[in-house]
């Protein structure tokens, strides 16, 4: 026996192996429109920051109204800040107020029932009857910065709060408006006069002017008249 026939022997055949092709992975790209995270960020781009201020100890009914004045806020476009709710900065109170005045193109203050005082005498030694509501000792330091520095300004005193400092009426260029927080449905009847419809207004108007002004470039480079030079 040959060589040959017993390499035959020792080495059956085998089929050759068939190639598969690889199939083709086609991928299509279809538009699925902006994430929400995405829609988000960009509804903030058309909200203009404002100050709003209010004291942090409230009742129920206080933080009701303040949530009513916050969805009015959103509702004209305008995104309210406060302290130390939405942001806080690691600095003394003052700085962080200052800050956020400087960062804001408005403010909405509101001065809310905090501590009752019953009246005895003034420092005259003459005696004193009745008692009085205090407000936050911030709602005076918070609004007098704001209007130094310009801001347009927005005041909501609780009836019966002392009118004292800014609070009285007169002290001030702007309207005072009150919240009765006593009276059957105060969150409803207060949103629905037309002293607060119109005041509201008038400061939303304030602020987006005030805004575009202050983004405007600080050189112009071109003139605004269309006037000759002659």
């Amino acid at each position: 026996m040959s060589i040959d026939k017993i390499k035959m022997k020792a080495e059956p055949e085998t089929n050759p192996p068939t190639l598969t092709p690889s199939p083709t992975t086609v991928t299509t790209d279809r538009f699925i429109g902006p994430s929400e995270l995405m829609r988000e960020s960009a509804s903030l781009l058309y909200k203009v920051p404002v100050f709003l201020s209010h004291p942090s100890r409230l009742n129920n009914t206080q933080q009701e109204f303040v949530d009513a004045i916050i969805r009015q806020i959103k509702k004209a476009l305008l995104f309210p800040r406060t302290l130390p709710i939405t942001e806080q900065y690691p600095e003394t109170p003052l700085t962080n107020i200052r800050r956020m005045i400087l960062s804001s193109y408005g403010m909405v203050s509101l001065n809310l029932r905090q501590r009752r005082v019953d009246l005895v005498e003034n420092n005259l030694n003459q005696p004193l009857t009745g008692s009085i509501w205090e407000g936050s000792p911030f709602a005076q330091i918070e609004p007098a910065m704001a209007f130094e520095y310009g801001l347009p300004i927005l005041l909501i005193r609780e009836t019966g709060v002392e009118q004292t400092g800014i609070w009285s009426f007169g002290i001030g260029p702007f309207l005072i408006l009150e919240w009765d927080s006593t009276v059957a449905n105060p969150i409803e009847s207060f949103f629905t006069r037309n002293d607060w419809k119109s005041i509201f207004q008038n400061w939303v108007g304030q602020v987006r002017s005030g805004y575009y002004i202050q983004t405007q470039p600080e050189f112009q480079y071109s003139c605004s008249n269309n006037s000759e030079v002659r």
